[in-house]
């Protein structure tokens, strides 16, 4: 048996003596209730436990010579959780009694159970329960879990407004929801539709609040036949006082919603474990809800076997590279078509788009990893070499930034494999230079920019990583959700401030199989928060996501 295991046993044995103590009510010197339940303890362990109770025993208050103290507040049951949790470090939350046992934790003072309910709350948030967390990280001022609550139920409202939460909301939470710029709803007619359901929900009671949340429509941006329509079958919303003068007062409408209008293209990827053969040779096109649009084959000269490819959009169209192919997709005539081809076949590459210009950045051959850069002219439609990377590397993050391209990580197979090397292409100079070094080697990692700063995400990395180019350091921003590498040979794009990181996968235990997922995280840079959406029509991984506009 090795020394920890030494420790842990003697932990063990420490804390059952300790709980065998309480059990005998042995030098017991105090007796918490709540609900007309008695909890005898000891002063000491919850003191050791608790701020709270660290302050009630050790200073002046009258608690501190009490042999019974009332704890208002609180449940019987989480005040037990929490008196066991000081005796035996161990705790179970569950659905059922994570917002008890959160909100005693908070008022107690016990951190190690608030930080578990809070991580709890954000890997479980559900459009069942996101309004019930956002209020109660409101109430106690849990700015983080707000904020992920928050976010969540802008971007589900649809699924949120059919749940029982939604029509419990106090009228003025319901007017902050309905009113914030963030609302996801596909068409206003939603936000209408919403509103009515919440009213008709507790008519007698809600019907005066109709007219100031009709305030927060925007009707400019509903079909006008439509408000007809329900105008002449909608009994409820025709009794509202002056409600056609409402729909025609064009200053009283909401302001317009913030939504990007924007699709994600998914292209190739894995599918079928670690069997290369597998492959997505399909074009998906999703909304920002995640639902699927169209889907459409990969013209089939176009080779998306494994690491083969790599994508990127030039204005609204996207280029892909496979091997020594290029391809145009063009979103607006929905058609794809041949480009010159590339100087050098490789696989495990990047692209970018910089000053206008397409860039093909290192991968591998049968030989080894690259130098070669090459950048395509439209006006004569062939890729020319530029100057060649510092270290030859494949499987790395590519971003460009002001007038930069950069290349983070990396593997560099013949000397050192993983490398936490970051390369920076100056566009003016036309040379390659060294960025600030990784705070540690990295691969299969995604960069995206936004407001002059680079995020990597997927591969090694357990959080978001932003980059500062002027300042030229790395910060470590919100944790991934989900297992242990589950965001490896993802891939990630930018919508508005936010990114959306796409499948991946993970080992599976027994033998060297890998699964691939279809989970979707999505991290707004402006409030630094992960949130889990809706998953992929496919599990995949070693794909391209592409952000263009609508059609």
């Amino acid at each position: 048996m090795d020394a920890r295991s030494d420790e842990d046993c003697c932990a063990d044995e420490f804390f059952r003596r300790l709980q065998g103590l309480r059990s005998e009510g042995h030098l017991t010197d105090v007796t918490l209730c709540a609900e007309g339940k008695e909890i005898p303890c000891h002063r000491l362990v919850l003191s050791a436990c608790s701020d709270y109770f660290h302050a009630m025993f050790g200073g002046a208050h009258s608690e501190s010579k009490k042999e019974k103290i009332e704890i208002g507040g609180v449940t019987a049951e989480a005040l037990q959780l929490l008196v066991d949790f000081a005796y035996t470090p161990k705790f179970n939350i569950t659905l059922d009694n994570v917002y008890h046992q959160f909100e005693a934790a908070n008022m107690l003072q016990v951190k190690p159970i608030e930080d578990a309910c809070e991580k709890f709350l954000i890997n479980n948030l559900s459009p069942d329960m996101c309004l019930g967390t956002w209020t109660l990280a409101d109430k106690l001022s849990c700015m983080k879990l707000s904020a992920v609550a928050r976010r969540f139920a802008l971007k589900n409202f649809e699924e949120v407004c059919a749940t029982e939460e939604f029509l419990q909301l106090p009228v003025d939470f319901l007017k902050t929801y309905i009113s914030d710029r963030g609302l996801h709803a596909k068409k206003e007619t939603q936000v209408l539709g919403a509103i009515m359901l919440w009213t008709r929900h507790d008519l007698k009671h809600r019907k005066m609040h109709l007219k100031e949340l009709l305030g927060f429509v925007c009707f400019s941006r509903m079909d006008q036949d439509f408000l007809k329509n329900v105008l002449e079958t909608d009994e409820v919303l025709r009794g509202v006082p002056g409600i056609r003068g409402l729909i025609k007062d064009q200053s009283r409408h909401g302001k317009p919603r913030h939504i990007q209008e924007v699709d994600i293209l998914l292209l190739g990827g894995i599918t079928g474990g670690y069997d290369p053969r597998i492959v997505n040779h399909d074009m998906y096109r999703l909304d920002l809800h995640g639902d699927t649009i169209d889907k459409a084959p990969l013209p089939q000269a176009l080779q998306f076997t494994e690491g083969s490819a790599a994508a990127c959009a030039l204005g609204n169209d996207v280029i892909v590279t496979s091997k020594s192919q290029a391809w145009r997709y063009k979103t607006s005539l929905n058609s794809w078509t041949q480009l010159g081809s590339l100087k050098r076949g490789r696989r495990n590459h990047g692209m970018a788009v910089l000053n206008g210009k397409v860039y093909v950045v290192g991968g591998d051959d049968n030989l080894g990893s690259l130098f070669d850069v090459e950048a395509y002219s439209e006006k004569t439609n062939k890729w020319t070499k530029v100057a060649p990377l510092m270290f030859a590397v494949s499987h790395f993050g590519i971003a460009t930034c002001g007038k930069k391209l950069y290349v983070f990580g990396g593997y560099w197979p013949g000397l050192y494999g993983r490398i936490d090397e970051a390369q920076c292409y100056d566009s003016t100079q036309k040379k390659w230079d060294s960025a600030a070094t990784l705070p540690y080697a990295v691969s299969h990692v995604k960069a995206c920019t936004i407001n002059s700063k680079i995020y990597l995400v997927g591969g090694e990395l357990d959080c978001v990583l932003c980059y500062h180019p002027q300042e030229e350091y790395y910060e470590e921003m919100a944790r991934r959700l989900g297992s242990w590498r589950s965001w490896s040979e993802c891939s990630a794009t930018v919508c508005g401030s936010e990114i959306y990181i796409t499948g991946g996968w993970n080992r599976i235990t027994i033998g060297f199989d890998v699964k691939p997922f279809s989970t979707v995280q999505c991290y707004d840079v402006i409030s630094d928060t992960m949130i889990m959406g809706k998953g992929l029509p496919i599990p995949v991984y070693g794909h391209h996501t592409v952000t263009v506009s609508k059609h």
